[in-house]
């Protein structure tokens, strides 16, 4: 009851505040009249009557406004009316409040876009059940100084019955298939996995129509069941619910539908769209055969990773034990399932995060300088204020109560902007970067903009709070005063606001330096290979079609005879993968002269036609390529880059030696070719040896053709060749050479685009700064500079005195920058490339750039300065 008391006049004074107004002046209004009629009756007149009844009850309008000043909700009313006057401000002052506004929608709308992106993919939970409790499980070899690789199957079985920390372990395997049978379609190439029955309940998640596998379906004679993306119902089966319990064909074989995923569910990519029950062959077990598996886990409710990470390790050391052939020196590597995915753009977004940063808070002391700048010209309107009675906390209130227009309207157009941003962001972001779906504005998002928003309006009041506070009434009103309410103090405090900003755009624009260097230095690189003028066609072949190796090496050669015929078709060839999209790492061995064996622990392995080196311009220097003659009749053969050449047999021919082919069997070196980049422009690091497909025939290849003119061009008719050779035949991911070159290097072009553009930023609002307190400084100096030229000072000199002013202020705070740029320096070594994180000419063109834009901002407001009429200031004085 006690609430609703207080509650009640609340409202009514915050939704009846006129109708209160009314009722008390209407009340004051009787009191008068009766009064009035009172001294009337002691014998007033009816003037004398009505005066003392007014002086009796006082004014109407000072009773409202103490009413108002007593009602509940008074502070609220007082912060809505400060905000209308700084609305209506605004609007007096366009072109401030145009800047303020920008100012603030540049800070809001870059750190808005960053952060949605960074909290989609680094800090947004999983789709799963309890996504804290997922790892990811990876071997780490001890001895071959190599990455984490997929545990093998016979791993895993250890963890499972070993362990006591997990539920349960399930293992996944990429296995993309022909999709070749659905009536009026064609044939695709979908993205699956095969999977252990237990991923679904490993990560949480049931089947949105039918059923996910039962435990017994990764046995043989019950594994031809699938399950399908919600995004494959829906695009090939127009989303009929009848669909579980029919079948289609994959890779030529009869599948049954036994459910539909949600559409959520994209593990381990949304690249995937069927899902295969693994069938583990008996000799994976047996450690005979080794097949890699990617291994995912959930933790029991009360284990940790750091105790999996333990107990893992613990059985690696017992397995290593019980396998001392050598193969078994593997660690084990733990980590959470979200952080494994995002592993290898985490960096490059927490640069960005701490650019954006440093752009905010740059947004935010250029505001707090303009709005100071505001606040120290209205010195006679404060101090005239605190004449009249107003208190020095009214004076900051409303100084403060001013910033909400231009934070209200920078803060919906930078959400605006990072709305656009973020679209734009998922429309250019690299093939392949993990959870992109997951980017977008979220409530996350928006209440930690709404946060930034306030701590932006904090900072940015504090100049012209303080200019509040610190009003002199008796300093405003002398006659000539050189202090004005904001004065000389003031403009200090104003240099340091910009040097800061200065130290603050130094370490971005030192960041943007190193990567244009970085990308000058890839776009040099030599590739080893020509791209211009290649198109690139996937292929892979279903064994249930051609069942030997003879009948798909038959297959890709009636292929590229049929492609090579094609009008404006130079050259033909296929490779099982395809350069800059990653490698097929082995270990070999390799014979030298004196007959002794080498081993070559980590090399790039590649199966190829004979025409491929032609056809993407791998220059043949020694001996020569295949032919078609170099099938399973013929001598092993392998053709081997000059890297590998150099590293085992220096300054003599690798000709004629021998390299130990993945089946054991050893191959005869009949040609050496250029070396080529097979990870990417930045990682160089491992010899290629090829095999001639008639040998070692895989069922995936990559058919590359070049042509005489635009590769685009040679698209359609060689798409028709494929359909002639097999009209079942599935063609996917159709891309020019040129395009795969710029898709190695997207990650990198786009982190250095928005760097860089943050640097413009950041470049732009330094120059802002600069400008400002330059020419505040010359406003609050016209006086001292008209005396100057009166007394023989030159033009020059006044120009030269205020851009000095200007100057020494870039210079403090480019000095701050250099320090905090060269601290942080590390964090850009894993995004550079030839070009060391303290590159001493990234630091100098940053460096360069940020001063010579503070002298032309310093020069506009100097020519102001010298160009003042000492006749006209001393006149005024």
């Amino acid at each position: 009851m006690r609430a609703v008391r207080r509650i009640v006049p609340l409202l009514r004074s915050l939704f009846r505040g006129a109708r209160v107004d009314a009722d008390l002046a209407e009340e004051l209004r009787f009191h008068i009249e009766r009064e009035t009629e009172a001294n009337v009756a002691r014998g007033m007149s009816s003037e004398r009557a009505r005066r003392a009844a007014r002086l009796t009850f006082g004014s109407i309008d000072v009773a409202q406004e103490t009413s108002r000043d007593d009602r509940p909700g008074a502070s609220g009313r007082q912060v809505a009316r400060d905000i209308r006057f700084g609305a209506r401000l605004l609007a007096k002052a366009p072109a401030f409040g145009v800047a303020g506004v920008t100012i603030v929608a540049l800070g809001i709308g870059a750190v808005t876009a960053i952060f949605s992106v960074v909290y989609g993919v680094l800090l947004r939970p999983l789709p799963f059940r309890e996504p804290q409790r997922l790892v990811s499980i990876w071997t780490t070899p001890r001895t071959l100084g190599r990455g984490r690789m997929y545990p093998a199957a016979a791993d895993a079985r250890e963890w499972r019955e070993s362990n006591h920390v997990f539920d349960d372990i399930a293992l996944v395997r990429s296995s993309a298939a022909n999709l070749t049978v659905i009536a009026g379609g064609e044939a695709e190439r979908l993205q699956g996995a095969r999977v252990s029955p237990n991923l679904f309940s490993v990560l949480g998640v049931s089947a949105a129509l039918g059923r996910t596998f039962a435990v017994d379906e990764d046995q043989v004679g019950h594994e031809q069941v699938v399950l399908l993306s919600h995004a494959l119902w829906q695009r090939r089966f127009g989303g009929d619910r009848s669909v579980v319990g029919r079948g289609m064909q994959l890779n030529g074989l009869p599948y049954t539908i036994v459910g539909v995923m949600p559409p959520d569910f994209q593990y381990p990519s949304p690249e995937f769209h069927v899902w295969i029950p693994i069938v583990i062959d008996p000799l994976e077990l047996s450690r005979q055969v080794t097949q890699n598996y990617r291994a995912v886990a959930r933790l029991k409710p009360t284990a940790t990773v750091e105790q999996a990470r333990a107990d893992l390790e613990a059985i690696a050391k017992r397995m290593e034990a019980a396998y001392p052939a050598g193969s078994r020196a593997l660690g084990v590597s733990v980590d959470s399932m979200l952080r494994d995915a995002v592993s290898a753009v985490r960096p490059a977004l927490i640069v960005l995060l701490g650019a954006v940063s440093c752009l905010l808070l740059i947004a935010c002391l250029n505001l707090s300088n303009l709005l100071g700048a505001r606040a120290a010209a209205r010195g006679g309107e404060f101090a005239l204020r605190l004449a009249l009675g107003a208190s020095r906390r009214r004076l900051v209130a409303q100084a403060i109560a001013e910033v909400t227009p231009i934070l209200a309207l920078g803060g919906l157009l930078g959400v605006a902007a990072a709305a656009w941003g973020v679209r734009a962001f998922v429309a250019t972001a690299p093939v392949g970067m993990p959870r992109l779906e997951s980017i977008g504005l979220s409530a996350p998002v928006i209440i930690g903009s709404m946060m930034i928003l306030i701590f932006t309006g904090v900072v940015a009041s504090l100049m012209p709070a303080i200019t509040a506070w610190r009003s002199d009434f008796t300093a405003a009103t002398k006659v000539g005063s050189r202090f004005s309410a904001g004065g000389r103090p003031h403009s200090a405090g104003r240099r340091i606001g910009v040097a800061v900003q200065i130290a603050f755009a130094v370490p971005l624009l030192v960041g943007a330096s190193l990567l244009i260097r970085s990308s000058l230095k890839l776009a040099n690189v030599d590739l080893g290979f020509r791209p211009n003028g290649v198109a690139t066609f996937n292929l892979s072949v279903p064994r249930t079609k051609y069942q030997s190796d003879m009948q798909v090496a038959a297959f890709f050669q009636r292929l590229v005879q049929a492609v090579a015929n094609v009008p404006g078709v130079a050259h033909a060839g296929m490779v099982n993968r395809l350069p800059l999209a990653g490698g097929q790492t082995m270990s070999s061995s390799a014979r030298t002269t004196r007959g002794d064996t080498v081993e070559l622990s980590s090399i790039d392995s590649r199966p190829v036609t004979p025409d491929y080196f032609a056809a993407l311009g791998i220059a043949v220097l020694r001996g020569r390529s295949f032919t078609d003659h170099d099938d399973v009749n013929a001598p092993a053969v392998s053709v081997v880059d000059d890297r590998l050449a150099r590293a085992v047999w220096p300054g003599e021919s690798a000709l004629g030696k021998h390299v130990r082919r993945p089946d054991g069997a050893w191959s005869t070196i009949i040609g050496v070719v250029a070396h080529i980049h097979t990870e990417g422009l930045d990682v160089d690091a491992r010899p290629q040896v090829y095999w001639s497909y008639g040998q070692l025939t895989p069922d995936r290849m990559v058919l590359v053709v070049r042509g005489a003119g635009e590769p685009a061009a040679l698209i359609a008719p060689v798409l028709l060749a494929i359909r002639s050779v097999d009209p079942e035949q599935s063609v996917y991911d159709v891309r020019t050479m040129t395009a795969v070159v710029g898709r190695s290097l997207a990650q990198r072009r786009l982190t250095m685009t928005l760097i860089g553009a943050f640097g413009g930023i950041a470049l732009l609002l330094a120059a802002v700064g600069v400008y400002g307190v330059v020419s505040y400084g010359v406003t609050q100096r016209l006086r001292e500079f008209g005396i100057r030229v009166a007394l023989g000072a030159t033009r020059r000199d006044v120009t030269r005195l205020v851009v000095r002013q200007g100057l020494s202020t870039a210079i403090v705070g480019a000095a701050i920058g250099l320090v905090v740029a060269l601290a942080l320096a590390g964090a850009m070594s894993s995004l550079v490339f030839g070009v060391a994180p303290r590159d001493l000419i990234s630091l100098a063109a940053a460096t360069l750039t940020l001063l010579t834009v503070a002298a032309v901002a310093s020069y506009i407001p100097a020519r102001r300065a010298s160009a003042v009429d000492p006749a006209l200031t001393l006149r005024a004085e």
